[in-house]
């Protein structure tokens, strides 16, 4: 049960963690949502989530947020190696974004990263 919490050891925050993923991360756009990422030397991954302020009013943008939590939440145990994984939404939706999309878009990523950090 422990392993699908999302709790704050998880969280990617502080300003020059943030920042060290921006300048030497990779990016990788998967649609709505796009992710910048960089192996980590934690022991587990860490996540980040924003939302653009372009993307619309506070609840739309607080929904989407809620719904990219949830989505990782599920699926973080699916990588293998620890990687900062910043997912960022840019763009506004063009239609009511729903649950289903988030956790494909985030299963994707997921792969996406297995199949990158086994290269490295």
């Amino acid at each position: 049960m422990d392993s699908r919490r999302y709790p704050k050891r998880v969280r990617l925050c502080g300003r020059s963690e943030v920042a060290r993923i921006f300048q030497h991360g990779n990016y990788r756009g998967l649609g709505l949502i796009s992710i910048k990422y960089l192996t980590s030397s934690s022991s587990e991954s860490r996540f980040l989530v924003t939302v653009s302020k372009r993307v619309g009013h506070a609840p739309l943008r607080n929904r989407l947020k809620r719904l990219l939590r949830e989505a990782i939440r599920h699926h973080r145990h699916q990588i293998c190696q620890p990687v900062d994984v910043c997912f960022m939404i840019t763009k506004k939706p063009q239609r009511p974004v729903e649950q289903a999309y988030i956790e494909s878009s985030v299963h994707q990523a997921f792969q996406f990263l297995n199949a990158q950090t086994a290269e490295d």
